[in-house]
């Protein structure tokens, strides 16, 4: 088996080491963000062989794409609660009839949980951010949001939400002007691009008193280990934010072993 032109999905940790690997092996590659500062953080592999397409595609507009290029293989690197975007991708793939390939994390939240050696971290999970609301309502204190700013909206149904909520996000000039306008305050604002140490997540947590912090199930590549180093150091509870599916797929490890397998067989 052979591949000449890859599609690439997300513009996450994953998805870099795979354009990376895919340039070791001269193999020409696309891949696909959703947004400009996206674009903007993956300039640098953009070359002869390696082309960047940041837009937001429907099922549909997968499929135009996928019978327009012809793509060999397309890898599904998108971040574990990027749920749409991966059911458009697959659709599109199984519809067209393109090799698809779903890259997926592993959750070792509930394995820290049971570990002994940090037996003092409290972790509540829930299933919603609504949830995660409602447990809100009945406590103080000072929240440190560390899931970015696409569900902002949802969290400012909090009562106080102006004086309790910090939000750690990426800098995007434009998001943030909305959040400003929805009532959040900008000293309420980190607007900052990880990876965060273990002892960044800590002076954050203190630098706004916080007594909790709000996270996703992310995995090691989005940097959970840290913030729940963190949280314990502090002592701040996590509220973690299930993921929506449990996928099935391969490790980032898995699929550098599949595609040498299958390349080297030729």
């Amino acid at each position: 088996m052979s591949f000449n032109h890859v599609f690439v999905l997300g513009g996450t940790t994953e998805g870099r080491y795979i354009v990376e690997y895919l340039q070791s092996l001269n193999i020409s590659v696309t891949i696909s963000v959703a947004t400009c500062y996206g674009e903007e953080v993956l300039a640098t592999y953009k070359g002869e062989h390696t082309q960047i397409l940041q837009e937001r595609l429907n099922q549909k507009g997968f499929e135009s794409l996928l019978k327009e290029e012809k793509y060999d293989l397309v890898i599904d690197a998108s971040h574990p609660y990027a749920k749409e975007a991966t059911l458009n991708c697959k659709g599109a793939c199984n519809e067209v009839g393109v090799l698809y390939k779903r890259i997926i994390r592993e959750d070792i939240m509930e394995g820290w949980a049971r570990d002994s050696t940090i037996h003092t971290l409290s972790i509540l999970y829930f299933d919603t951010i609504e949830e995660i609301v409602h447990y809100l309502e009945t406590t103080t204190g000072n929240v440190l949001l560390t899931t970015g700013s696409k569900d902002l909206e949802a969290y400012a149904q909090l009562a106080h939400f102006q004086e309790r909520l910090y939000v750690r996000m990426l800098p995007l000039p434009q998001v943030l002007a909305a959040q400003l306008q929805k009532g959040y305050l900008m000293s309420h604002f980190i607007c900052m691009q990880g990876p965060f140490s273990r002892a960044l997540n800590g002076a954050m947590l203190e630098h706004v008193k916080a007594r909790y912090m709000v996270t996703k199930a992310s995995g090691d590549m989005g940097g959970v280990k840290e913030k729940l180093e963190a949280a314990q150091d502090v002592g701040v509870v996590v509220l973690c934010l299930r993921r929506p599916v449990q996928e099935e797929g391969m490790t980032l490890e898995t699929f550098y072993k599949w595609i040498k397998e299958v390349t080297d067989g030729n």
